[in-house]
C-alpha cells in the first residue's frame, strides 16, 4: 500500500511539472525572446536575425531583439545557447561554421552541433561558384584536367572554410592537382584571381557576383543542387558530370527539448517569413537560396551536411584550439 501511495505521489508530480511546462509553452512568449547571433554585426548571420527580428515580432506582439556574441568562430555564442532554458526565449541563428564545420575542427566546442538544438527553420544558403583567372585560359571545368598539370593555384576564404573544403572534395573527387592558397578573406582571394596572382578561386557566388556580370572573371560551375536563379547561365558541377555541392547554410535554432507547440508555431511562423514575396525576391537578388523545410526535415537536412563534411575535415588533420 505504502508504494502505491508513493507511486501515485511521483506520477502526480510528474503530471504537475508537465502541466506547469504545458502552461508556460501555452504563455509563450511572455518575455522578449533573444536572437544570439555569435557573430559581430554586419555579417550575414546579423543580417539575417536583424531580417526576422520584427517580422517575428509584430506576428508573435512580444519583442525579438538581437544579441551579438561574436568570437572564435562563432563557438562560445553556440554554446550559451545550447546551455540556455529552452524555454523559447533565447534563439539562434545556426550556421555551417559553427554548427557543422566548427565542432569538427575543436574538440573543445562544448555543444554536440545536431543533439544541443532544435533546429527550427530554414533561413537561407550562399552557392559557391568556382571562378577563373581571364588570363588562365581556363573556360570551362573541362579545361582544368589540362590546366593542373601545373598545380593551379586555387584560393578559398581560408583554411577550414567550406570554400577549402570544396577545393578539397574536388580534388578526391576527380583527382586533379589544385594546389590551395588560403586567404584571410574572400575579397583578397578574389582581387588576386584578378590580377592573375592566382589561377582559380572557390567563393560565394553572391562576393563573385559584381566581378561575373562585368566578365572580369569566367564561372565555370556552382556547387548547388540547381543551377542558381541570379545566374543561371552558370552550369551546375553536377551537370558537368562532378558530383560536387556545398552551400553555406543559415537557419533558425534554439536549445535542445524545446516545447513541441513552441517549435511548431516559431518553424511556421519563420518559413511563411522566408517565403514572402518580398523576402523571396530580396534573397534572388543576392543570390542567396532558401529551400522550404519543417523542422523534422531540416534537422535531418543537418545531419546529412555533419555526414558530408565532417570526415573531410578530420581526414584533412583541420583543428583549431
Amino acid at each position: 500500500m505504502r508504494r502505491l501511495f508513493a507511486t501515485a505521489a511521483l506520477l502526480l508530480a510528474v503530471l504537475g511539472l508537465a502541466g506547469r511546462d504545458f502552461a508556460r509553452a501555452q504563455d509563450w512568449p511572455s518575455k522578449p525572446v533573444k536572437i544570439v547571433v555569435a557573430f559581430a554585426a554586419g555579417g550575414t548571420a546579423d543580417i539575417f536575425a536583424r531580417l526576422l527580428a520584427p517580422e517575428l515580432s509584430a506576428v508573435f506582439k512580444q519583442q525579438f531583439y538581437v544579441e551579438n556574441r561574436p568570437g572564435a568562430s562563432g563557438l562560445p555564442g553556440s554554446a550559451h545557447v545550447a546551455q540556455s532554458e529552452p524555454d523559447g526565449h533565447t534563439l539562434l541563428v545556426c550556421g555551417s561554421g559553427p554548427q557543422i564545420t566548427g565542432p569538427a575542427m575543436n574538440a573543445n566546442a562544448g555543444y554536440d552541433p545536431l543533439n544541443d538544438f532544435t533546429h527550427l527553420a530554414m533561413i537561407a544558403g550562399d552557392t559557391y561558384v568556382l571562378v577563373a583567372s581571364r588570363q588562365s585560359g581556363v573556360t570551362a571545368l573541362a579545361d582544368l584536367k589540362a590546366a593542373s598539370r601545373d598545380k593551379l593555384s586555387t584560393g578559398s576564404p581560408g583554411a577550414g572554410s567550406l570554400g577549402h573544403l570544396l577545393i578539397e572534395h574536388i580534388r578526391r573527387t576527380t583527382g586533379l592537382e589544385l594546389a590551395h592558397v588560403p586567404y584571410r578573406s574572400v575579397g583578397e582571394a578574389i582581387h588576386d584571381v584578378l590580377g592573375a596572382h592566382i589561377g582559380l578561386v572557390m567563393s560565394p557566388l553572391i562576393s563573385a557576383g559584381e566581378q561575373i556580370r562585368a566578365g572580369m572573371v569566367t564561372p565555370l560551375g556552382v556547387t548547388s543542387i540547381e543551377r542558381n536563379p541570379a545566374f543561371p547561365e552558370i552550369p551546375t558541377f553536377a551537370e558537368q558530370g562532378l558530383p560536387i555541392r556545398g552551400s553555406g547554410w543559415f537557419w533558425l535554432c534554439g536549445p535542445k527539448n524545446m516545447p513541441e507547440n513552441i517549435v511548431a508555431r516559431l518553424a511556421g511562423e519563420t518559413r511563411r517569413i522566408v517565403a514572402s514575396a518580398a523576402i523571396k525576391s530580396r534573397f534572388e537578388r543576392e543570390a542567396l537560396i532558401s529551400p522550404d523545410m519543417d523542422a523534422a526535415t531540416l534537422r535531418a537536412f543537418v545531419a546529412d551536411e555533419i555526414a558530408l563534411w565532417v570526415p573531410l575535415v578530420r581526414e584533412l588533420g583541420l583543428s583549431v584550439q
